[in-house]
């Protein structure tokens, strides 16, 4: 009776009553790996470049909040079971199932694309959710999922043999590069390819308050740097042919009263360069009463101005403060012995 009853049981659950075939419910089928439609992801950098071909060194773009070169390039017509797996753990963006295992075929008429991103030299930048790139296959877009970011490798579907650009937005500007051949586009910035140029001098100079008892060490740090973008400004982009003059001015000193009020930054700070004045930009700084040690007081601001390329290598600045001071809620001035031109070089 027991072995009869395993027969109807066993029959039932592969034939069912009437000696049919009983489908297997979809969902204890294994799923079928494949991948987004429009496949174009930035992905960890272990991934490997098939058939990979080394890039023109020259390969790199580059903006205010990112750096990256591509060094090697490769096409194959299927992703490799580790290349799936990861792509399994970001399956939002590539829709491949988390445990899926096997290889991905690219298709009829397709290929995968693979294109590494490292470091452009001299240049170190965090990743920035601001900084966006798309693909152009051909005459049409599509967005790339991930940060931009050295260290690692951009994955994309596309027709094979179609010509694909990556286009990096950063500051609402686009700068393309070919990941078949490595070639920039005409709206490269090559300024942001290599370390900005920067200098800074730092010297002492006896200050007198008007109503101290006493003369007190100033101590003032001038630093500068060139850039094509300024933040500050709601972000604004230099003219073709034009950097941005960026100037940091810090003075400390001590005083006895109780100091206030505000330096006029165009009339304390004289910039020359190349044998021509330097119009500094309208700013007033605060006279600020530092924490620690109670008797003491900064000076500081940032000022920029906008001056012709490759015309600012070297600066002479001279700093002398003047404005709306206060000692003890009435005016006041300082003054500086031995406020002669100092210079620095920016590198």
């Amino acid at each position: 009776m027991r072995g009869w009853f395993g027969v109807v049981l066993a029959c039932g659950l592969l034939a069912g009553c009437g000696g049919k075939p009983v489908t297997v419910p979809a969902s204890a089928a294994p799923p079928k790996a494949s991948v987004a439609e429009e496949l174009a992801v930035l992905a960890g950098g272990g991934i490997a470049v098939p058939a990979a071909k080394q890039l023109p060194a020259g390969s790199a773009i580059a903006g205010p909040d990112y750096a990256v070169r591509l060094t090697e390039v490769g096409a194959a017509d299927h992703l490799e079971p580790a290349v799936v797996t990861q792509f399994g753990r970001m399956q939002s963006a590539t829709g491949v199932p988390r445990d899926a295992s096997g290889p991905i075929a690219a298709g009829a008429g397709k290929e995968f694309v693979f294109a590494r991103l490292a470091e452009v030299p001299g240049r170190r930048t965090e990743p920035s959710p601001a900084v966006k790139a798309r693909l152009r296959v051909g005459d049409k877009a599509r967005p790339v999922e991930g940060l931009v970011a050295p260290d690692s490798v951009l994955v994309a579907l596309v027709p094979a043999g179609a010509p694909v650009k990556l286009v990096v937005t950063d500051a609402d500007k686009d700068q393309t590069v070919d990941l078949r051949t490595g070639a920039v586009g005409p709206g490269a910035v090559a300024a942001y390819l290599k370390p900005r140029p920067y200098g800074e001098t730092s010297f002492k100079l006896v200050g007198q308050v008007s109503g101290e008892p006493h003369q007190t060490d100033v101590e003032i740090t001038v630093s500068a740097a060139l850039e094509p973008y300024d933040h500050r400004r709601q972000g604004t982009w230099a003219p073709a042919g034009r950097t941005w003059l960026r100037v940091w001015v810090e003075a400390k000193f001590t005083a006895l009263g109780s100091l206030g009020g505000t330096v006029d930054m165009r009339q304390s700070l004289q910039l020359t360069a190349g044998g021509k004045a330097v119009t500094v930009e309208a700013s007033d700084a605060d006279v600020t009463n530092d924490p620690v040690p109670m008797n003491a007081y900064t000076i500081s601001d940032e000022v920029r101005m906008e001056v012709a390329e490759g015309s600012v290598q070297t600066l002479q600045v001279r700093f002398e403060p003047k404005g709306a001071m206060t000692r003890d809620g009435k005016p006041a001035t300082l003054k500086l012995t031995g406020a002669g031109q100092k210079q620095l070089t920016l590198r």
